[in-house]
């Protein structure tokens, strides 16, 4: 008998795009939900008559599984509600955005909550959250419609906030959510010197991604960083590995897992001591780093260069400098360089299409 298909693996059938954001509490940039977002292939909204897809009766299971939190906002075609409806209770809390209307189904209202968009002309109407493009704003109608928008809605999310300028603005005005691309960009701190932790931090990456590093001195890299070693090697004893035996070493951890996966995690551990930075930027640099490697393949290149322009076209943002000054710092060779100052080279193509 055929294995049945894990739910998980039903939203490979999708023939669209799935967009998933996190949404920051704007007072302390923790992320409070994942917003996502059900496009087609050209990155396109869904027509409001689309057909009902078939992962759509497993996304009560599925979205657990891509979402650690409580909550989670959808943006999804009205046609897709009903359908919804007919699912199993998920342990997550919905909040529907169906293109911007809200639902007038009391059986609906009783188990999602829905959201509305303040660019549409009856934003005032009450609704849970209200999705407010701060593209579209400026601070003296932020200021005139705030008022009508607290009375109205419970929760009032930000979107597109895609600068410093477009954080300053919504922070100001004290709006509860924030999305957009404001925390992957360094702030206005250039005259600063970089610390001697990050200093540290940033020569450790590099010896990290040397494509030519011995096992002994991969291993000698990691324990020079005590915390990094002790943290290593608890990871690599719990239960998520499930090795037949403990690991005593860093150098039997190398042995027994290889170079790639420990250069992997210890790049991902040393990026958690970064404390005064979202953890989402960390998973952004963990997965730039992933997807510029699994693209290796394509380009012919080599995964290791790959994965570390992926990795370092975050250390502007966690460094709060620009990627030039940091990189003229850093003994990178220059295929990588030209990779995160120009994006260019086979990696820097890589590392094009998934900024894209």
């Amino acid at each position: 008998m055929a294995e049945e298909q894990a739910p998980f693996e039903l939203l490979k059938t999708f023939s669209g795009l799935i967009h998933r954001q996190p949404l920051f509490e704007s007072n302390r940039l923790d992320v409070d939900s994942y917003h996502l977002t059900f496009l087609d292939k050209h990155g396109e909204p869904l027509n409001d008559d689309l057909p009902v897809p078939a992962f759509l009766e497993k996304l009560p299971d599925i979205l657990p599984a891509i979402s650690d939190r409580q909550q989670a906002l959808l943006s999804m075609p009205e046609s897709w509600r009903e359908a919804l409806n007919q699912t199993r209770e998920s342990t997550l809390k919905f909040t529907l955005d169906l293109n911007g209307k809200s639902s007038e189904n009391k059986l609906d209202a009783e188990r999602f909550a829905f959201a509305r968009h303040a660019d549409t002309s009856d934003s005032d109407s009450p609704s849970q959250t209200l999705l407010i493009d701060i593209q579209k704003q400026t601070a003296q109608s932020l200021t005139e419609h705030l008022p009508y928008w607290r009375q109205n809605h419970t929760i009032l999310c930000a979107t597109n906030v895609n600068s410093l300028d477009d954080y300053t603005l919504s922070k100001n005005n004290v709006l509860d959510l924030l999305q957009g691309q404001f925390y992957t960009l360094p702030s206005a701190k250039d005259k600063q010197k970089i610390s001697p932790s990050l200093q540290t931090l940033m020569e450790l990456l590099v010896k990290l991604q040397d494509p030519e590093i011995s096992p002994d001195d991969l291993a000698a890299t990691i324990n020079q960083d005590i915390s990094l070693s002790y943290k290593l090697l608890r990871l690599i004893n719990s239960a998520f590995f499930g090795l037949p035996r403990e690991v005593s070493s860093t150098k039997q951890a190398i042995v027994m897992l290889g170079h790639n996966k420990i250069k992997t995690w210890a790049s991902l551990l040393s990026l958690s001591g970064v404390d005064d930075k979202p953890v989402e930027l960390r998973i952004v640099a963990m997965t730039r780093a992933r997807m510029c490697e699994l693209l290796a393949k394509y380009y012919k290149g080599q995964s290791e260069l790959f994965f570390a322009a992926g990795l370092f076209s975050t250390l502007d943002a966690l460094m709060d400098r620009p990627i030039s000054s940091l990189v003229e710092k850093l003994p990178l060779s220059e295929e990588l360089k030209s990779a995160l100052l120009n994006q260019s080279g086979a990696a820097g193509n890589a590392l094009c299409d998934v900024l894209n």
